[in-house]
């Protein structure tokens, strides 16, 4: 209902159902209806509580409800990307930092995904990827492809590790990992990754982004169709991010 969005205010907690229509088993289409708005933000009569023009909302529920929040700016090719702590599919901790030296494709998917054209699409793209560089072995040691999701409350360490399996993951090139809602806020807002949990589905963006050996980023993707890019473009980009020395 865009009528609705129009008046969507900072602080208004919002509620909606997404339906997916199926045929055959796959999903023919699928809509966010019944929006609405569920607790209205307080009225504030303070000119620095009030949102400035021009600034764009997104719903945010890092908290645990959706609220609105202004939107944190995308990073730029070329600028350092925040450092997070996720867990890997085999149990054990690890920072984004801990990567360094290596180029990173990192991409954000949860396993219960129901919609093949998003999460399933990513770990087609990611396997298609990784078995491509595996062809070069020197070059694959000095990259590292993540897919994380952001359903901790349901992928832990041995889902992910079976979804692995599945999906013919093959670390330490390709691996899955998780991260903490509260981890997820340092880096998903600057990606442009958007996702809300949902009674039955998390409603989510796709993203991915390629980081270099320094840990800046040098290319991101945002949405369905900035992310039906090919695995031999992505790998381009990747390969040219290696030093000749370890080519």
């Amino acid at each position: 209902d865009l009528q609705l969005l129009n008046k969507l205010k900072v602080g208004d907690k919002v509620e909606g159902t997404l339906h997916v229509e199926e045929a055959n088993g796959l999903v023919k289409d699928y809509a966010l209806k019944n929006l609405s708005v569920v607790t209205p933000a307080a009225e504030s009569n303070s000119a620095d509580e009030a949102t400035p023009p021009q600034q764009e909302l997104v719903v945010s529920f890092a908290g645990g409800s959706p609220t609105l929040k202004v939107k944190a700016k995308t990073l730029e090719v070329g600028e350092a990307v925040p450092d997070f702590e996720m867990t890997g599919q085999d149990g054990k901790t690890f920072k984004l930092s801990d990567l360094r030296g290596n180029v990173v494709g990192l991409t954000f998917i949860y396993t219960r995904c129901p919609l093949p054209d998003f999460c399933p699409l990513m770990d087609r793209k990611f396997s298609e990827l990784s078995q491509k560089i595996t062809l070069s072995p020197k070059r694959a040691s000095h990259i590292r492809l993540i897919s994380l999701s952001f359903d901790p409350e349901h992928d832990t360490p041995e889902v992910l590790r079976q979804h692995a399996r599945i999906r013919g993951a093959n670390p330490p090139l390709w691996s899955y990992a998780v991260a903490s809602h509260g981890e997820l806020a340092k880096i998903a807002p600057r990606l442009g990754l958007v996702y809300g949990p949902g009674r039955d589905e998390i409603m989510h963006n796709l993203c991915t982004a390629i980081i270099d050996p320094e840990g800046k980023l040098a290319r991101l993707e945002i949405g369905t169709s900035r992310n039906k890019w090919e695995a031999t473009d992505l790998i381009k980009t990747i390969y040219s991010l290696i030093p000749s020395s370890q080519n």
